[in-house]
């Protein structure tokens, strides 16, 4: 199974508690792959300058169906989650499931909502658009004829609303995963036993206090690494 994590190099141990956090849980070994900015654009893959960006795998999530050459089925996740269960099961059931070859794309279809913060962390506004959070967790279908349009040329050149609104599928062949696999902190009422918390609105990680479940967060990053965060901070 393969998972890529996008990587903000502005936030690098939201990526490790992510990463620690999916190994922590997972039944067998996943091969999970780091999104990194510096890696796609010295590879030649990456080279879009248009379009606001609030980090830096905004749009290079939408490559991971041609690194995986267009073959298999392969998820990304902001780096902003921590994992609280095993999500390989999830996965081979999609996988194995007859039919599941008819859809493009796996995610949270979350209904639409006003965000309760005006500013996202880094002082980025705050929008309610269609299909918010969807693309924070994709599993792709790799090898889709709708996921082939995610070339190279689409991905550098295309708009925010095409890449994110996934208007290179129709929505009949978005499948849907259980809300508590992208819990959006903040956002959602407090969940007794969320899958996935999605720190959508920043955590310790980039210095934002006070989110739900950010205790869960500190837990992650000293059994990681055996060191207190807060005090890391002060």
């Amino acid at each position: 199974m393969k998972i890529y994590i996008g990587h903000d190099s502005k936030q690098q141990d939201a990526t490790k508690v992510c990463e620690y956090s999916l190994h922590k849980h997972a039944k067998y070994n996943i091969d999970i792959d780091i999104l990194r900015m510096d890696k796609l654009v010295k590879d030649g893959v990456y080279w879009r300058t248009e379009g606001k960006a609030s980090t830096e795998f905004t749009y290079s999530r939408f490559l991971i169906p041609h690194l995986e050459k267009f073959e298999g089925w392969a998820m990304f996740v902001d780096s902003d989650f921590v994992f609280l269960k095993d999500i390989t099961p999830v996965v081979e059931d999609i996988i194995q499931r007859p039919g599941s070859e008819r859809y493009s794309c796996f995610v949270v279809r979350h209904a639409e909502y006003t965000p309760k913060n005006e500013f996202k962390f880094y002082g980025e506004q705050q929008e309610a658009v269609p299909k918010k959070n969807w693309s924070s967790l994709i599993l792709f279908n790799c090898s889709h004829p709708d996921v082939q349009k995610l070339s190279t040329i689409a991905v550098n050149n295309m708009s925010p609303q095409y890449l994110h609104r996934f208007q290179w599928t129709d929505d009949i062949r978005i499948g849907s995963l259980d809300v508590r696999w992208n819990w959006l902190v903040g956002e959602y009422d407090i969940n007794p036993e969320p899958y996935a918390l999605h720190f959508t609105n920043g955590g310790p990680f980039n210095q934002v206090w006070g989110q739900d479940n950010e205790d869960i967060w500190l837990q992650y990053f000293q059994e990681l690494t055996g060191l207190d965060y807060k005090k890391l901070q002060s």
